[in-house]
């Protein structure tokens, strides 16, 4: 099963690239991490490529000791920007606007999966936003209380 944390921002980037490229400066300012990029998605046979690719930027990420070793699951975090882009996202997440996100132009998405999910790495993701963008957290579970219950992330209940 995969976890999913959202994040509306409003970051003026022109390119996924960009905002990945600031947002992993930002993080590598705490600390060491294994990276592997894996987006953007590259146009099928017969499409053209077009502003659909330079949206979205896409890496893999995990938390790395003195020694380069990797101790937790990685994670995938996916950065899509573009009002166009994201829209029915944040129509979805907030159908009356109640929470103040639509005119977002950049959404975040942070996907973990397997059974030791790497929550500090979770957090410092989560505070870079925060600072960059003023970012607005929303998952499945929580909808948009998950900001007024996050304290600090806990091994095994992404929401307290």
């Amino acid at each position: 099963m995969v976890y999913q944390l959202k994040f509306f921002c409003r970051a003026g980037e022109a390119t996924g690239a960009s905002a990945m490229s600031n947002l992993l400066d930002r993080l590598l300012e705490h600390g060491p991490l294994h990276g592997e990029a894996v987006g953007p998605p590259r146009p099928g046979p017969g499409q053209w490529e077009g502003p659909e690719q330079e949206a979205i930027d896409a890496f893999r990420l995990a938390t790395t000791d003195e020694h380069r070793e990797i101790a937790l699951d990685d994670l995938l975090l996916e950065i899509q920007v573009g009002v166009r882009f994201i829209a029915e996202t944040v129509i979805h997440a907030d159908p009356d606007n109640e929470h103040g996100v639509w005119g977002s132009d950049l959404l975040a998405v942070i996907s973990l999966a397997g059974d030791r999910p790497d929550w500090a790495l979770v957090e410092r993701i989560w505070s870079a936003l925060e600072s960059l963008w003023s970012a607005v957290p929303w998952d499945e579970l929580s909808g948009f209380e998950i900001a007024a219950e996050h304290q600090h992330l806990t091994p095994g209940d992404p929401t307290t």
